[in-house]
């Protein structure tokens, strides 16, 4: 039997452990680095007429309903941003980052207008979504209102595993 040489033995083990360093999965869910430091968060008074006002209070109702430490509070001096209008891109919801803040949330009228069919939840979804982010909540692909792929016409609040990821960051 061939004997095989020491170094050889000794490179392959620190090649492995370093490929075992770089394909370490990651959980992705939270990302405390975005959101905001803490669970409560004003945003403005918003003036939009009804068909707007309704389903963007409504968001702001959905985070506070739950078991967890998190608050959308409405403050007219706040300096955070929730904006509604047309936007060329082909998104239905946009956040800035929370961390430092102030943030900014856009909802894209032009392509909730478009792909809705129920204009309601459909708002109200985009915003949970970009509030879950605003808690430090990233895209998942599980059962979640941060699932990009999930039925906005449907889901509107934040589920189980939403909860739970909150509850991770906000202890």
């Amino acid at each position: 039997m061939k004997k095989t040489p020491r170094n050889f033995l000794r490179t392959m083990g620190i090649s492995t452990f370093l490929l075992a360093l770089t394909t370490t999965v990651v959980s992705a869910e939270t990302d405390p680095g975005w959101g905001s430091h803490s669970p409560n968060i004003n945003v403005p008074i918003n003036n939009y007429n009804d068909t707007w006002r309704s389903p963007m209070d409504a968001a702001a109702v959905a985070w506070n309903g739950t078991p967890t430490k998190v608050t959308v509070g409405f403050l007219s001096s706040s300096p955070n941003k929730v904006l509604a209008d047309s936007y060329q891109d082909t998104w239905y919801g946009l956040s800035s980052s929370a961390n430092p803040g102030p943030f900014t949330i856009k909802l894209n009228s032009r392509t909730i207008n478009r792909d809705a069919s129920n204009f309601y939840n459909f708002v109200k979804s985009t915003l949970v979504h970009e509030y879950g982010h605003i808690f430090c909540l990233d895209h998942t692909t599980k059962t979640s209102i941060m699932n990009s792929n999930r039925d906005r016409n449907t889901m509107t609040t934040p589920q189980k595993f939403d909860i739970d990821e909150v509850n991770s960051v906000y202890k």
